[in-house]
């Protein structure tokens, strides 16, 4: 696994050890476990694609797709970029009605080969490691800038444990299941 860049904080070359693996998956196994209670009780909806003409107020959001041009990284970018079209698939024109919960996990759904993801790279544990779905952070982060622009209401938000380069200052990470990006909008809102 791939230490971080001098300018994350971390030292490049530095490895997660087994034991940091082993209590990571310890973590995420509880993390999930909790989320599976929490969405049994508040089960957001997956809102239905649109193709109806949107004629409401427009925000937009642009981040650059290739943000490491080393050699050894074109693989991982270039599956990070194929994750980014599976996920905007089951995103592309959902229209979120005003004071409906929207859930980032619930509208994508798990990130898994069968469903068309690939490996790209992911923050754990403060190392870049290589993961299937690996990079949607980046959408989610566009999501939440969008949701922040549109004035929703943030119900939960979480920032990466470390920045990078190229990251925005307000970010929102997402791992499945137990990490999400959820809002409620004030007025109806599409994505496209």
């Amino acid at each position: 696994m791939r230490g971080l860049s001098k300018a994350s904080g971390a030292r490049v070359g530095e490895s997660q050890t087994v034991t940091g693996r082993l209590a990571f998956n310890a973590k995420v196994a509880l993390l999930r476990a909790k989320r599976g209670i929490r969405n049994a009780a508040l089960r957001p909806t997956g809102w239905p694609l649109s193709t109806a003409a949107w004629t409401g107020h427009r925000v937009e959001v642009r981040s650059p797709l290739f943000v490491d041009v080393r050699p050894e990284e074109r693989a991982y970018e270039l599956g990070k970029i194929q994750n980014l079209r599976a996920a905007v698939r089951r995103l592309n024109g959902v229209e979120v009605p005003a004071g409906a919960l929207f859930s980032f996990w619930r509208q994508v759904g798990r990130a898994t080969k069968r469903r068309g993801f690939v490996s790209g790279r992911m923050l754990q544990s403060g190392c870049v490691v290589p993961s299937i779905g690996g990079g949607l952070c980046q959408l989610s982060n566009a999501i939440y800038q969008l949701a922040l622009e549109a004035r929703c209401e943030i119900v939960e938000r979480h920032a990466h444990s470390i920045r990078l380069d190229g990251m925005p200052i307000h970010d929102a990470t997402v791992a499945w299941n137990y990490i999400d990006l959820r809002f409620h909008p004030r007025t109806k809102i599409r994505m496209e």
